[in-house]
């Protein structure tokens, strides 16, 4: 049922052309912070997702340039804030896959490639604006090389969510009582980041999952103060919600 909606969205935006983020990758997914009633509960901080074939058990720690202060109160830009950005940058929003045809500006489909990896979505579609595709692939690529200039090995973000049609944001608000039916979602600008779940492709080398979201923290808090995203730690849905400003 799933792969059926794909297919029809990407039939319905055939006539337009769709840019394709990191097409020379190969696709794929793994479970999502967006499984219903799966949206309170956190991965242990012992835990990190790690490639098939053997693990020893061992978890290292990495050197992190910690941004000081609490992360809720650092990544603290309001979800208005944020829905001016979305709605100024963003598409129309969409009921459902029915009008499809109503978008009004390109949309760039998102899948699994070497700077991340997309997790299933249960309430979203994989499909952002030019504009976030890129900030999301700078984060990525950013988090990769990082993990891997301080003695780690191949490591990927986890995006959990992406582009929302009302109809998914009003299924996703009777489950979710964060969500908020004025989502930015709806406009293909902004997407959620996990930091409970990672992809660790060499299980030779696991890093303890405080390492990896404090890393991930550098690499957005960044970003936000280049100006080229707004941003939300939210603990209880184990993600970093970002808007493409």
């Amino acid at each position: 049922m799933r792969n059926f909606i794909f297919i029809l969205i990407a039939a319905l935006l055939g006539s337009m052309t769709l840019a394709t983020s990191c097409s020379s990758c190969s696709h794929g997914s793994d479970e999502s912070t967006e499984q219903p009633d799966a949206f309170d509960q956190l991965v242990p901080e012992t835990h990190t997702v790690v490639a098939s074939g053997a693990f020893d058990g061992e978890v290292h720690d990495m050197v992190t340039h910690v941004v000081p202060g609490r992360l809720k109160e650092i990544f603290n830009d309001t979800n208005d804030l944020q829905l001016t950005a979305a709605q100024h940058r963003g598409i129309r929003p969409i009921e459902g896959l029915r009008s499809a045809y109503c978008i009004n500006r390109p949309l760039v489909h998102i899948s699994t490639c070497d700077a991340y990896a997309v997790d299933s979505m249960w309430f979203s579609l994989p499909y952002l604006v030019p504009r976030a595709a890129r900030l999301l692939h700078d984060i990525g690529q950013d988090f990769r090389d990082t993990i891997k200039a301080r003695g780690g090995k191949e490591y990927r973000i986890k995006v959990t969510s992406a582009l929302r049609t009302d109809f998914s944001v009003r299924r996703l608000a009777r489950r979710n009582r964060a969500a908020t039916e004025q989502s930015c979602h709806r406009y293909g600008t902004t997407f959620d980041i996990s930091w409970t779940k990672f992809d660790c492709r060499d299980s030779s080398y696991v890093i303890s999952l405080e390492d990896l979201k404090n890393i991930l923290a550098e690499i957005v808090y960044e970003k936000r103060r280049q100006g080229r995203c707004y941003a939300i730690f939210e603990r209880r849905q184990g993600c970093f919600h970002i808007t493409a400003r």
